[in-house]
């Protein structure tokens, strides 16, 4: 009787090893409604903290047990979590797991444009308002004008005389701030100079005296891209754009 209990304890202990015993499972990941591989998704082991990614067609292959825990995830499905025993695996053929398609209640969804190079942190360019301005309703100084008092009364009546000195007068204001521009123009290119030239770019890249003036309007920088920089951060920018330019 004794030897008999043993018999069967022994048993007990071998298929709770074997049970226990970490053997490999190969598996693929399918969408549940298309059959299509689930590629890179996550396997993960949890009772274990362990892991691993799916391959782009969604096979994997893991060391588990019967007991362990499986947890199968991806971007745009539900989460399957999953028991392992006797009844669903099979360590000797490639395992299928399906997951489900997830649906996501939007809110509200708001579309909107992005600019070119959004990505980029770029300076803002440099702008020069120049103040022109036109009246809503321009006034026909051919024809005569009222223009009424304050006190509500009929004003005085002004012919057309004032109709050439207005336009002088516009046109004056707008050459005016054209010339600010121009100055301001003038004034930046200097700014400019001091910072990026032919000098810098020659004892930096050792161009040819022929294509320099191609090289420099290649590089293209913005004012803020040079304009109060030191020389080591210029002479960076300067050596990335002569990598491109002979890259050509």
């Amino acid at each position: 009787m004794r030897t008999c209990y043993s018999l069967i304890v022994m048993l007990a202990t071998t298929l709770l090893l074997q049970a226990q015993e970490s053997q490999p499972l190969s598996g693929v990941v399918l969408d549940s409604k298309t059959g299509f591989p689930v590629p890179y998704a996550s396997i993960l082991i949890k009772n274990k903290q362990q892991g691993m990614g799916a391959t782009g067609k969604g096979t994997f292959r893991l060391h588990l047990s019967l007991g362990d825990t499986l947890q199968i995830s991806s971007i745009g499905y539900e989460t399957l979590t999953i028991g392992l025993d006797s009844s669903n695996t099979n360590f000797s053929e490639v395992s299928i797991f399906k997951l489900n398609p997830a649906v996501y209640d939007l809110d509200s969804l708001e579309i909107f444009e992005l600019s070119d190079h959004f990505y980029l942190k770029r300076p803002k360019r440099d702008t020069l308002d120049i103040g022109v301005r036109l009246p809503a309703v321009p006034r026909d100084w051919s024809r005569p004008q009222t223009l009424p008092l304050t006190t509500g009364e009929a004003g005085v009546i002004i012919t057309g005389f004032l109709n050439s000195f207005d336009k002088t007068l516009k046109q004056k204001q707008i050459l005016n701030e054209f010339s600010k521009a121009d100055a301001f123009r003038k004034q930046r290119a200097a700014e400019r100079e001091k910072y990026f030239n032919k000098e810098l770019v020659k004892r930096v890249t050792r161009i040819d005296d022929r294509v320099i003036d191609e090289f420099m309007e290649f590089c293209n920088f913005l004012d803020g891209q040079i304009i109060g920089k030191t020389e080591y951060e210029i002479t960076l920018l300067i050596l990335e754009r002569y990598k491109a330019f002979l890259r050509r």
